[in-house]
């Protein structure tokens, strides 16, 4: 059995994970560089890429709560669209975020020569290698200590930031805003492509969904906060910059943010937004670490590269292979490779991983899997992940030809190690060939053939709900459920369950019958409006068995009373009597939660009712072994 990762990290520190993430040199170098192609427009220029941002954050947030599992997109992309495209959004993903974190650390060296501008490019190349093997370190020891080191980290960088626009707001000129679209249409949609990797960061911390703590609300949470209180401080610190700083010293400037601080609060100002700008590639790169180092573990526990990635230390649970391997990758780039254009390739790379990304909501939203919960109900929600896929596209196009040719060659890579490294290996049958498989032949039934599918989902729900399999979930999956679909009454229920029951005592079908007439001759076990827990005692050693059935007629249980839409039927031998009372707590403390009876009746089938009284919150003593 494959390890679980611990869940560490809480609201609060996948926020700073997400938020870390967008600080970076998309607000503190790129800005200047923007300017010089739009001018006051820049302002407009963050706003739309952020928007475009929208969908992706909706179907990572959707899909990545669904399937709360190391390596995030990568994971939920591999069960969807299948192992070939798996292995390019395994390999995008991980090259985009440690190219973009390497890019961050050496971004610190930029800031540097503000304070001392005689530092040796090796030096900062250097700093920056040793910042990444701290950073390294530090997340082998506990993703913990490195959520609540991001978290400080982020809440220094916000409170500057905060600083900045109340000392900087008394100095913006409104004459700096003039001529706004100065530099025309084709160029403002240029820029836009060239600012989306400022956003990117926002949904890597998808990739630590399994670490999350209640992650099917948390993560959520972490990415919309994320975003919405760092696209603000994106537009009104821009605003401020461009509103200070005049055209000439705002254009092609590497440090226009330390340069407007200078404006009103001279080289203490420079100093501070420097320290801040080296805080803001920090927690980047800390994040990038964190989230990076997760997808090929994911990789590594579906067999498409090398299993020892999947390695974990026995005291945290932390994958440290991944990390080295993450670490490693990080160092080598800042020691030996130009970054520039890396992070051109990175950024390519990471809209074709969007466009996979959203590709997988539409797919997964035409398929009805029982143990699939949609997060968002929006049935306008395909039509945006359309949308989204063909702007993307085009932003990769508009790179360039060079940029074009090389994410080309990075696909026919990964997909040239999957032929020859992964290609024998048995993968689960993909959403992506479920669903072409029930348009291709309409006599296929609605619900296609797809349990190894619907049990990993059903599995990946237990996680992410933080349940742990009891005595009772356990014998709930290998019983008996029923959904009747006609209105009867108690004597026909009784007869029809007690042939469903009586091969698996060895009893006939007559005496099961007789003796659950005579336990409801006694009382009846109509325990609650809706609700019915037939039991009786059976002879032999070490036997209990338990059927659900829901009538969605009803069944005419007492007369007088509310017909029953759900019954639990238990049987077991003296032995097991103490099994017997903790199995009918378990059933009172389900029927009493307030959500049961409407997941009950919308539950697609029996095997989805066994699934909602597994998935039921209650008290569960037992722990799986």
């Amino acid at each position: 059995m494959k390890e679980k990762l611990h869940k560490n990290i809480s609201l609060l520190s996948a926020f700073s994970i997400a938020a870390g993430a967008m600080i970076s040199s998309g607000l503190f170098v790129l800005p200047g560089v923007v300017y010089t192609k739009t001018g006051p427009a820049i302002i407009v220029v963050y706003l739309v890429a952020g928007l475009l941002m929208i969908p992706t954050i909706f179907s990572q947030s959707e899909l990545a709560t669904a399937m709360p599992k190391a390596g995030g997109a990568y994971n939920y992309i591999m069960r969807i669209l299948g192992a070939p495209t798996g292995m390019v959004a395994g390999f995008t993903s991980w090259f985009s975020v440690a190219m973009k974190s390497a890019f961050a650390l050496v971004g610190i060296g930029t800031f540097l020569t503000l304070i001392n501008p005689d530092v040796p490019e090796f030096q900062i190349r250097l700093l920056a290698a040793g910042a990444a093997v701290f950073f390294t370190i530090i997340n082998l020891f506990s993703t913990k200590y490195s959520g609540n080191l991001q978290t400080i980290m982020v809440i220094v960088l916000l409170s500057i930031l905060t600083l900045f626009l109340l000392g900087g707001y008394p100095d913006v000129k409104l004459a700096h805003y003039q001529n706004f679209f100065a530099k025309g249409r084709s160029a403002f949609f240029a820029a836009v492509g060239m600012v989306f990797i400022s956003f990117g960061g926002l949904t890597k911390i998808a990739s630590m969904s399994e670490e999350i703590k209640q992650s099917g609300k948390n993560l959520p949470k972490a990415m919309f906060l994320a975003f919405v209180i760092m696209m603000a401080f994106y537009l009104l610190v821009i605003a401020v910059v461009v509103g200070i700083l005049p055209h000439d010293i705002l254009s092609d400037n590497l440090t226009p943010i330390s340069t407007a601080a200078k404006q009103f609060a001279g080289n203490i100002g420079v100093i501070l937004m420097s320290i801040t700008a080296m805080l803001a590639f920090i927690t980047t790169a800390n994040a990038g670490i964190m989230a990076a180092s997760r997808v090929p573990l994911g990789m590594g526990r579906d067999g498409l590269i090398p299993e020892f990635f999947t390695k974990l230390t026995d005291k945290n649970k932390t994958p440290y292979v991944s990390i080295l391997m993450t670490g490693g990758f990080m160092t080598m780039i800042i020691l030996a490779l130009q970054i520039e254009v890396l992070v051109k390739v990175a950024s390519a790379m990471l809209l074709l991983f969007f466009i996979l990304d959203n590709l997988s909501l539409i797919i997964i939203r035409n398929i009805e899997f029982r143990n699939y919960k949609p997060t968002f109900k929006a049935p306008l929600f395909p039509y945006l992940q359309m949308f989204a896929i063909v702007v993307y596209l085009l932003l990769i196009y508009q790179m360039g030809p060079q940029i074009l040719l090389m994410t080309i060659l990075a696909i026919l890579l990964c997909l040239g190690w999957y032929y020859f490294y992964a290609r024998k290996k048995e993968f689960s049958q993909s959403a992506l060939i479920l669903l072409a498989q029930k348009i291709l032949d309409e006599k296929l039934p609605d619900d296609l053939d797809h349990d190894n599918i619907e049990e990993e989902l059903f599995e990946l729900l237990q996680h992410r709900e933080e349940i742990m399999e009891d005595f009772f979930d356990k014998t709930v999956k290998s019983g008996i459920a029923l959904d009747i679909d006609k209105k009867m009454d108690k004597s026909e229920f009784l007869e029809i369950i007690s042939e469903k029951l009586a091969p698996r005592i060895n009893q006939k079908k007559s005496k099961v019958y007789e003796e659950f007439c005579e336990r409801e001759s006694k009382s009846s076990t109509n325990i609650a409006p809706g609700v019915a827990i037939p039991h009786i005692i059976i002879p032999g050693e070490d036997r209990f068995q338990l059927a659900l059935a829901r009538a969605k007629e009803g069944i005419e249980w007492e007369e007088g009373s509310e017909p029953v839409q759900a019954v639990f039927v238990l049987i077991g031998s003296v032995d097991r009597r103490d099994t017997h009372l903790k199995a009918l707590m378990a059933v009172s403390q389900i029927v009493q939660n307030k959500e049961f009876f409407s997941k009950w009746m919308t539950a697609q089938g029996p095997e989805d009712l066994k699934s909602v009284i597994r998935l039921m919150p209650r008290s569960r003593v037992e722990k799986q072994k």
